[in-house]
């Protein structure tokens, strides 16, 4: 009996492991190349700087200078990703004072905030948040360019 204990523990270990893997957030510096950025940038970005990892995870694409141009961040939510979105965009427009835009064929709803020049968008239960810190970029065109490259990444 105590030789079938920790082979049945090994597999309940191995089962979660293979679970935890699976829902595993997907790491924000995976989604996008420093090519594909520098081709809605202008070829500004040299290098990607993890900022966070876990969830959420965070990820920034910087120029030469070490100075952010693009910045996203993905976070996973366990329950009710809709009401989370619909919270964020509360607290946001609360915030500037400003209405978001709603933006059609981006995840499963998205928005566009022009007060702070911020993209989000829901795909499941995966919220993500697109920022451009380049006056130049920091347009609902580019953001939401970017927006569609990460949302066509996550499963």
């Amino acid at each position: 009996m105590n030789a079938l204990r920790p082979t049945a523990f090994l597999a309940v270990l191995s089962a979660l492991a293979a679970t935890a893997a699976l829902a595993a957030t997907p790491e924000a510096c995976d989604l996008l190349s420093k090519d594909e950025v520098n081709s809605i940038a202008g070829g500004v970005v040299t290098r990607v700087v993890p900022r966070r990892s876990g969830n959420p995870s965070e990820c920034g694409w910087e120029d030469a200078r070490r100075s952010a141009v693009l910045v996203v961040r993905v976070r996973e939510v366990k329950y009710a990703a809709e009401n989370e979105l619909q919270h964020e965009r509360e607290i946001l427009e609360k915030i500037y004072r400003h209405k978001v835009k709603w933006i059609e064929g981006v995840g499963e709803s998205a928005f566009w905030l022009e007060a702070n020049k911020t993209g989000m968008f829901r795909k499941g239960k995966t919220l993500v948040t697109v920022v451009f810190s380049r006056p130049k970029n920091a347009t609902e065109v580019d953001t939401m360019q970017v927006a569609r490259l990460v949302e066509q990444r996550l499963k």
